[in-house]
């Protein structure tokens, strides 16, 4: 994990950006699309960034939904077509869990419509960071990444290039608002081993580029122990995947949906998740705090 080789190969290395410096005790919630809610699923990641700061207690909670935007277009369910509705399922879920800093990755799904879309992504963006002031929290605000080589994809260059201009459109948000610009477009994996289809990363991708995501939030630590972080990796996991039970639970449809007549009383059990993800803290921290022998 976090090979020091493959950093070099994975990031066109520019000056280290100031650091996004985390605070003891905070809560951070991750939005974003198919890479945000991918990532929970392996948690390279996330595990980066805790084995990275052990002296500090930070959560994570991941709110990714594959295939997003800033607007909830996928998030919709059964109220797709009702722009409102979508948009207060980012909203009301993450204002709920009283982030101190909230990770926004989006730009990747928007990028499809190309330069004549920009305006309104930008317009967008405002409009979701407008809704989160409530949270009072700090934000950093991701570039989508690149594309890469794929013998399933035709050549990424002209898809890049309409990416860089969302990158810029959020690197400029950004700047006005005074929020942390991460730039994830520098990560370039040119393996097609890294990725099934040359737009998401694989599990392998995720760990090669750990040090990379690291590196866009300014953090140019020394290697990290592979075998501790591995074990905080694997809480890591298994925490995610108890807290993406509590909030995406399957059966959702009738626990809280158009069919809660029919089980909606069932839905005081999504709170017996809770205990499972303060074990999976306990553990987490437990693991972080051994970081520093």
């Amino acid at each position: 994990m976090f090979l020091s080789a493959a950093f070099a190969l994975l990031i066109a290395q520019p000056a280290a950006p100031k650091a996004f410096e985390f605070k003891d005790g905070d809560r951070v919630v991750w939005l974003g699309g198919t890479m945000v809610e991918r990532e929970q699923r392996y948690g390279y990641w996330e595990a980066a960034l805790i084995a990275a700061n052990p002296d500090k207690n930070v959560t994570f909670r991941n709110l990714g939904w594959s295939g997003d935007t800033v607007f909830g277009e996928a998030r919709g369910r059964f109220d797709f077509n009702n722009p409102a509705a979508c948009f207060k399922q980012i909203i009301e879920p993450t204002l709920a869990l009283k982030p101190t800093v909230i990770f926004i990755s989006y730009g990747t799904n928007e990028a499809f419509a190309g330069p004549n879309g920009v305006e309104r992504f930008t317009k967008g963006m405002n409009n979701l960071l407008n809704a989160l002031k409530p949270a009072n929290a700090r934000v950093v605000l991701f570039s989508p990444m690149r594309f890469f080589k794929s013998p399933s994809l035709p050549d990424p260059k002209p898809m890049n290039e309409k990416l860089a201009l969302y990158r810029e459109a959020i690197r400029d948000i950004a700047a006005k608002r005074e929020h942390y610009f991460a730039d994830l477009y520098q990560i370039h994996p040119d393996f097609s081993n890294f990725s099934d289809n040359g737009m998401h990363l694989n599990e392998k991708g995720y760990d090669q580029t750990a040090h990379g995501f690291r590196f866009a939030l300014g953090h140019e630590d020394a290697r990290l122990p592979t075998e501790k972080v591995e074990a905080i990796r694997k809480a890591v996991v298994a925490k995610n995947e108890q807290f993406f039970n509590k909030w995406r639970p399957q059966n959702e449809t009738y626990l809280t949906g158009f069919r809660k007549h029919e089980q909606g009383r069932n839905a005081k059990e999504m709170a017996e998740f809770d205990p499972f993800i303060a074990k999976g803290e306990e553990e987490i921290a437990k693991l972080r705090k051994e970081m520093k022998k």
